[in-house]
């Protein structure tokens, strides 16, 4: 009996692979849906919840596998270490999901200017019914944002708002970021204004995002806001997004002398 055992292929191995392959497509059609707007999302969200529920299934799969293989010998280590390797590396999405979610306060939406929040406009028509809605901050936000972001505020730069605006719009052209509604200063409006929704890397989650551009009286000053259009935390990425927004803008405009 032990040797004919040792003979068979653990079936738990199998269909730990075969759980863990199962999960890609399914993930893989909620991202292309959602982004081909397919799906709404809603329904992306249940999708990717079955997604990673399955491969949660392959990894308990591989680890029963394994303890199996461990008592009677059965072939099959090799299938199912496989199985729980590619398990373990989907659910490294939502595990970094979960760490971020702890790390990060609870926000959708973040802006330079708490005080005076840059509007949105041309997205209000774009997010729909089952977006979140979007205010003001409450007193609560401002100071959850004011502890986690001090270093998102207003940036002023010694140079003319259209100068700021063109190298502004560039960089939201080089993200890929769609542009919904501009504004270039003219000699009746000196200020700028762009609109654009950016999308979240994997499974393309729509965030709006507003840039403010005003003149003052040594140059121009810059706001940013950037708003999720679903879920009940951003995990950080509307400040990241500022973040790195601002951070390519101070590179761009860096050494251009006043009213250029």
């Amino acid at each position: 009996m032990p040797s004919r055992l040792r003979d068979r292929q653990s079936s738990l191995a199998v269909w730990a692979v075969r759980l863990a392959m199962l999960s890609v497509p399914v993930l893989v059609i909620a991202a292309l849906g959602h982004r081909a707007g397919m799906m709404d999302a809603t329904t992306t969200y249940g999708v990717i919840a079955v997604g990673f529920s399955i491969a949660a299934l392959a990894v308990i799969a591989a680890v029963s596998a394994f303890a199996g293989i461990w008592h009677d010998g059965r072939k099959g280590a090799r299938t199912a270490l496989g199985g729980l390797i590619l398990g373990l590396v989907i659910l490294s999405v939502p595990a970094i999901g979960a760490w971020r979610v702890i790390a990060y306060p609870r926000l959708t939406d973040v802006m330079t200017d708490l005080d005076d929040p840059p509007e949105f406009q041309a997205a209000l028509a774009e997010r729909g019914n089952g977006a979140r809605p979007l205010a003001d901050p409450t007193d609560d936000q401002a100071d959850l944002q004011r502890d986690a972001y001090p270093d998102l505020v207003t940036r002023q730069y010694p140079v003319s708002t259209a100068r700021v605006f063109a190298d502004a719009l560039a960089l939201v052209a080089d993200r890929g970021w769609r542009i919904l509604a501009e504004h270039q200063p003219d000699d009746q409006d000196d200020s700028g204004r762009i609109e654009a929704v950016a999308m979240t890397p994997i499974f393309g989650f729509r965030q709006d995002v507003v840039i403010r551009i005003q003149s003052s009286g040594d140059g121009s000053l810059v706001d940013m806001r950037s708003a999720a259009r679903n879920g009940a935390h951003d995990l950080g990425a509307d400040a990241a997004r500022i973040r790195d927004f601002f951070g390519d803008l101070d590179d761009s405009l860096q050494g251009i002398s006043e009213q250029q």
